[in-house]
């Protein structure tokens, strides 16, 4: 079940990559609604990936951004 979440997490990311990466639209519980193709963002907003959040925040922290 952890490989199946890493897909699903990896195909609503590949789309955002590269120089013509597209934009999701990303709607919280709430109905928030949020616009973004940075990778962090799309995986802060995934309750699914949050140990994927850990570790972009921390290659940001060191090294900076890149990280979509």
């Amino acid at each position: 079940s952890h490989i199946l979440a890493a897909k699903s997490v990896a195909n609503c990311l590949r789309t955002s990559l590269g120089p013509k990466g597209l934009d999701k639209l990303m709607v919280s519980p709430d109905g928030d609604l949020t616009v973004t193709n940075d990778g962090r963002t799309i995986l802060e907003k995934m309750d699914i990936a949050k140990l994927m959040v850990q570790l972009s925040k921390s290659q940001d922290d060191e090294i900076g951004d890149g990280t979509t």
